[in-house]
């Protein structure tokens, strides 16, 4: 009888081990989500902004060869 009551306690104690470590398990995961996710966020933050520069860039480039252009057509 005793080694019932043991294994079953056995039992209960590897049971609220899973339990605790799929807690774990769940909070390292959500955290790691997260940190992926700003990390995402700031990367697609800054090609935004590298994109923008380049359409500047692009644009001043254009207006240039317009001015250009136009100096010929006078």
């Amino acid at each position: 009888m005793d080694d019932v009551a043991t294994l079953k306690k056995k039992i209960d104690e590897l049971e609220s081990q899973i339990i605790k470590e799929r807690e774990d398990y769940e909070l390292k995961l959500n955290r790691m989500k997260t940190e992926n996710y700003q990390a995402l966020e700031a990367s697609q933050t800054r090609y935004q902004g590298e994109l923008e520069i380049q359409r500047r860039n692009f644009q001043r480039q254009v207006e240039k060869l317009r001015a250009k252009l136009e100096s010929f057509d006078v």
